[in-house]
């Protein structure tokens, strides 16, 4: 009788080329530098996926992971949300071409470099976002001119928010890697790396993005690497460190003092249009007025700026193309079903992390929770520095533990007949 039986077989995709890993490690390396550096990095990921495209096995990478799979179906979704609403297509098309950054998930790991283009692409992330932070400290002690704008005065590169995104991040790994580190010089090296972009993030920058994101990274580092009898002094000392270096830096208490009385005005009749807090939450209420219009699908993609120009017509409250805020975006345009289609993308990461290595399994949580945490306050996915940012370091991250020179046990599934 003959069956057909499924099994592991021992077979390696095609060896990718220099172009792959180069085009690779310039596009992790690219996400915390000027936008212009991370547009010229997706051009180079397409080229080098097209110089791989005559094989087979690089099409069928681009669709046999639920990660690739998710990033496809919101793509989809928005393309789809298209076809209605009041929107103009070339509007909605624009609009709709802003989310093609999530094509590197799939297109990263289908052309899936090895072991030694993924550390070197991690660590020129993490290279590109200290060296940010050099130029930082710089325009701090004035040996470069800071920016004009006293809100950005002492940043790297792009703004405030996405910079502590960065340095909330780039803190977590380093922290990770003091404690992890076999050789003292290098617990020293990165624990000093740990305390610049900590002080960074918390005394220089003033987005207070950056201060959500590195006060969740502190209690997920607490949660995970601190005996559980020892977390609740632990957090406690934390808490303790991170307000004492707020309140003492002049920077952040001054941002600290200003949300404060920001807040208190929303109290009033008639809250100061000129408040962030303030406009941050007539966002949030308009935008639920026009999700309510229309929850299950939406009023189309690209419609957020012409409907959120309605909601406050009459008013004196200030327009906006986003709420940022990402899911109230995506409701607004696709309804609760593309709210499902963001949440499949979410847990399709956090099943893709459950199987890596544990320095790779620290990277995924860790942007996870910034992703989760950076959408409720942010358009992530819209905004191009961010989007990238995690597209690009999610697909490098979630690539198999396998090298080309010793490929072990390998993904694909083939059918063997047997006779018996």
């Amino acid at each position: 009788m003959q069956i057909k039986r499924q099994s592991i077989a021992p077979l390696l995709s095609p060896r990718p080329s220099v172009l792959v890993g180069i085009a690779i490690v310039f596009a992790a390396a690219s996400t915390p530098l000027p936008t212009a550096w991370g547009s010229f990095a997706l051009v180079l990921l397409l080229l080098a996926f097209f110089t791989q495209s005559y094989k087979a096995e690089i099409w069928k990478g681009l669709f046999n992971n639920q990660p690739s799979q998710a990033a496809w179906l919101f793509l989809a979704a928005l393309a789809i949300g298209m076809l209605y609403g009041k929107t103009d297509l070339h509007q909605a098309f624009e609009f709709w071409s802003k989310y093609l950054k999530l094509l590197a998930i799939p297109l990263i790991i289908a052309m899936a470099p090895n072991k030694k283009w993924r550390i070197l692409a991690l660590n020129s992330a993490l290279a590109a976002i200290t060296l940010s932070v050099i130029v930082s400290y710089m325009r701090y002690f004035g040996l470069i001119h800071p920016f004009i704008d006293p809100n950005q005065a002492y940043i790297g590169f792009q703004n405030r928010i996405t910079f502590g995104l960065y340095t909330s991040v780039a803190s977590y790994i380093f922290a990770y890697r003091a404690i992890r580190s076999q050789k003292i010089n290098l617990q020293i090296y990165y624990a000093i790396l740990f305390v610049c972009m900590a002080y960074n993030t918390l005394a220089i920058n003033n987005g207070r993005t950056g201060y959500v994101i590195f006060f969740s990274l502190t209690a997920l580092f607490l949660v995970r690497h601190i005996k559980k009898s020892w977390r609740l002094p632990s957090f406690a000392i934390a808490m303790i460190g991170i307000a004492a270096i707020l309140l003492a830096s002049p920077i952040s208490r001054d941002r600290l003092e200003r949300t404060l009385a920001n807040a208190q005005t929303l109290e009033s009749k008639h809250p100061t249009e000129e408040s962030s807090i303030v406009i941050r939450w007539q966002f949030f209420k308009n935008s639920l007025a026009i999700i309510e219009s229309a929850p299950i699908l939406g009023h189309g993609t690209g419609s957020f700026e012409t409907q959120y120009a309605q909601q406050i017509l009459g008013t004196k409250q200030v327009g906006s193309s986003n709420p940022h805020n990402d899911y109230l975006l995506i409701v607004a345009q696709l309804g609760v079903l593309g709210l499902l289609v963001e949440f499949y993308l979410i847990i399709a990461l956090y099943k893709a992390a459950q199987g890596l290595a544990p320095e790779k399994k620290e990277w995924a949580y860790a942007l996870l929770l910034a992703f989760i945490l950076y959408s409720a306050l942010n358009s992530t996915l819209l905004n191009a520095g961010e989007g990238r940012f995690f597209a690009i370091l999610f697909s490098i991250i979630l690539l198999p533990d396998r090298d080309w020179n010793n490929p072990g046990p390998a993904w694909h599934i083939r059918n063997i007949s047997k006779h018996e």
